[in-house]
């Protein structure tokens, strides 16, 4: 089996199917503890299982990798993390996969030589990201499912780090760690590994008068199942190194089937030959999974109609679940020296050049009857439960020499038992000593006058016009697509620096600080955006930026842009006191509070440097798929579509032009104002305030009402009730 060059990587949702896949041909397996994996409702591994996963795997040469891939809150980090990772550790887990800066910064920290991963959790989708990840302890980026493979091949240039992508299995609609639907709609967080799936349900599309579209069908937010069984040379060429099926939900036959196919091509095309699926193998993986057919559309372009489901969202097969792989055996080549007077001997290689040899009894002359090479090759050939075979064996016998075949056998049985403990110990790292347990992580929080620091972020000019004018507002930003996206097209430098320059002398006559609001979503093509209107990260007069992504901070440092200009958006996720010190030990002073902690979780976590966001529109979803292009074709007008679910509910979802993506907001307006006293608890260093769809009548609503409550302390202050329409969020409730 040829492997060098690229790994393949499987899923094991027991310990089952991890042994079936590495029998099947996976370089590596991915698969989930007893704690912090993004699969919550997964059998998972216990920690006995783990541990014989791994020395299952170094057994036969592949690596096993941990999924640490969602969010701790404060009492995990402190109570439960460093135990669970030191014992994978000691164990010789090769790799660790995760979404959390703070978990990032502490297995660096504590655990300086176990290889982390960046989680496709974490939405890597430039060369700027995987910089930025790099830099904080990253070997590996597992990019967003998104990508094409222009792109891909622009991070593995730039950066040269190795990338890990998927290739084959479930795609979820909303960019990979960017999906709150889940959360707010039933307090089951993707964020947390409990994601309820409500993409793979039916709604109805109606336009912005209120028309019903004419769809294909009901399931307008779950995508087929990615495939890239066909692409394996391009995704080689575009520097992708490991390939990644994803299915730790799925069975045994199909993550074995899956790897099989996948390995027999990639074999092929690693011996230079040239590659065509076959029609049955091409059917194969169909009648193994998927949700009515396969896609691999992103790999070429950002979205296209065919991607869609429509119809049938359940992963349908054809294939019986007890079809299993046998166990694969590791081929030794052997030497056994028989030679009269001297001891009998036994020389054993693996393909990977690990060696063993011992001696046993001393050789006798026969008397009568004399060992033969055909017996000891029979007796040495019986490796039976052992995982050895031999692939070459070479037996050198004197003529008359004898040896007891018992002393043959346990010879055999001695060094194949020796050569085993070699692999499953050689790599064992040593011991770690450091226990961050008797460090401090949590921190006291102290009354700020947070009222007095409010951030109101604006999408229309009429948002801001209103806005500018209220005393109660400190800082005021503009998002990016409003300074440069007008008449269906980005416009040209100078006119928006006329744009900013008004907007600016609006701020500063006043007296407030204007930050502009980077997209959500930064791919390489809102990079070159950035380098064309380079005059906006020179602008003195500017306060600063808000960062949203890993990708964007990963541009404003590579570009020097100071860090005590930025402000970290709540989708950088600081869930804990370690991610927010995290953030903080980059230079990231002034960040956003998460939305999924609870009233009490907050009085846990430090915040006297985070804005806590108060009001506004929560986007459930970000996608690269296009609700408006799906139904009416791509006509680059940004507008309103609204998504209806079973309940009636309706979600606005608005298309982002300027960036390509669509933001999918809650069907109910976030409010926490009438919680404010519990709020002024909570030290936060501001408040933040977010107008989306907001009409100029509405912000001065919003405004009014705020000022009465945190300025005025105006306790016969009338709360905005939108018909009704209003949530709280997780503040009282929080996510497990």
């Amino acid at each position: 089996m040829s492997k060098e060059g690229l790994e393949l990587l499987s899923p094991a949702g027991n310990l089952d199917i991890f042994k079936s896949v590495i029998g099947a041909g996976a370089d590596a397996v991915y698969f989930g503890g007893e704690a912090f994996g993004a699969r919550a409702y997964a059998p998972n591994f216990t920690m006995d299982e783990g541990k014989e996963a791994i020395r299952y795997a170094h057994l036969y040469g592949r690596k096993a990798y941990l999924t640490v891939n969602t969010l701790l809150k404060n009492k995990e980090i402190e109570q439960q993390l460093y135990d669970y990772i030191r014992a994978y550790y000691e164990n010789g887990i090769d790799a660790v996969i995760v979404q959390d800066i703070g978990v990032l910064d502490f297995i660096h920290t504590y655990f300086p030589e176990l290889a982390i991963h960046a989680s496709t959790q974490m939405t890597i989708t430039d060369a700027y990201g995987a910089e930025f990840v790099m830099h904080k302890g990253v070997s590996r980026v597992v990019t967003a499912r998104e990508l094409s493979m222009a792109e891909l091949s622009d991070i593995y240039r730039k950066t040269g780090v190795e990338i890990e992508t998927f290739v084959h299995g479930a795609l979820c609609v909303s960019y990979s760690g960017q999906c709150l639907m889940s959360s707010m709609l039933g307090g089951r967080s993707g964020n947390r590994g409990r994601c309820a799936q409500p993409c793979r349900l039916p709604y109805q599309l109606y336009d912005e008068q209120g028309h019903s579209c004419d769809m294909p069908g009901d399931y307008l937010l779950s995508l087929k199942d990615l495939c890239g069984i066909d692409r394996i040379r391009e995704l080689s060429e575009a520097g992708v190194y490991s390939f990644k099926i994803e299915g730790r939900m799925k069975q045994i036959a199909y993550a074995t089937g899956v790897v099989a196919l996948y390995r027999k091509y990639m074999d092929a095309y690693l011996e230079g030959k040239r590659v065509v699926v076959s029609e049955k193998d091409h059917k194969r993986l169909f009648d193994l999974g998927n949700r009515n057919g396969f896609t691999d559309v992103y790999y070429d372009r950002q979205n296209r109609q065919d991607m869609m489901t429509y119809t049938k969202p359940s992963h349908e097969k054809t294939i019986d679940d007890s079809d299993t792989m046998t166990e694969p055996k590791i081929l030794l080549f052997g030497v056994c020296r028989v030679h009269k007077g001297q001891p009998l001997s036994l020389e054993v290689e693996t393909e990977h050049q690990i060696r063993c040899s011992m001696i046993g009894e001393r050789v006798l002359a026969a008397d009568k009857h004399p060992v033969t090479r055909a017996q000891i090759e029979e007796k040495l050939q019986k490796t039976g439960n052992t995982p050895f075979c031999f692939r070459q064996l070479y037996v050198d016998v004197d003529e008359d020499a004898f040896v007891p075949m018992g002393a043959i056998n346990e010879l055999r049985r001695k060094v194949l038992g020796t050569l085993q403990e070699i692999i499953l110990t050689r790599d064992i790292p040593r011991p770690v000593d450091r226990n961050p347990q008797k460090e401090r992580f949590s921190c006291v929080n102290e009354s700020q006058d947070s009222e007095q620091n409010l951030l109101v972020v604006c999408s229309t000019d009429d948002q801001f016009q209103t806005a500018v004018t209220y005393g109660c507002v400190r800082r005021i930003a503009v998002s990016l697509e409003l300074l440069c996206w007008n008449n269906r097209r980005m416009m040209p430098e100078e006119w928006v620096k006329q744009n900013l320059n008004q907007y600016l002398q609006q701020a500063s006559d006043a007296g407030k600080d204007l930050y502009v609001m980077l997209p959500l979503i930064c791919r390489q093509k809102e990079m070159e955006l950035f380098k064309e209107y380079a005059f906006l990260f020179r602008k003195k007069e500017l306060a600063g930026m808000i960062a949203c992504s890993y990708d964007a901070l990963g541009f404003l440092e590579h570009i020097h842009y100071p860090e005590r200009k930025i402000i970290t958006d709540y989708r950088i996720y600081t869930f804990s006191n370690v991610s927010v010190r995290a953030l903080r030990k980059y230079g990231y002073d002034d960040q956003c509070a998460p939305l999924e902690l609870n009233y009490k979780e907050l009085r846990h976590r430090y915040n006297g440097c985070s804005y806590m966001l108060i009001y506004g529109r929560i986007p459930l979803m970000l996608t690269a798929t296009c609700q408006n292009a799906n139904a009416h074709g791509c006509n680059k007008t940004v507008g309103l579509h609204f998504l209806q679910d079973r309940y009636r509910e309706q979600f606005p979802v608005k298309n982002v032009c300027a960036f390509c993506y669509n933001e999918i907001y809650n069907s109910k307006v976030y409010n926490l104002m009438s919680e404010h006293t519990l709020l002024q608890e909570l030290g936060f260093l501001g408040y933040r305030i977010d107008f989306s769809l907001e009409s100029a009548e509405e912000v001065a609503e919003v405004l009014d009402q705020y000022a009465s409550l945190f300025v005025q302390a105006n306790s016969d202050t009338k709360y905005i009730q939108a018909d009704g329409n209003i949530t709280k969020g997780h503040f009282k409730r929080g996510v497990e």
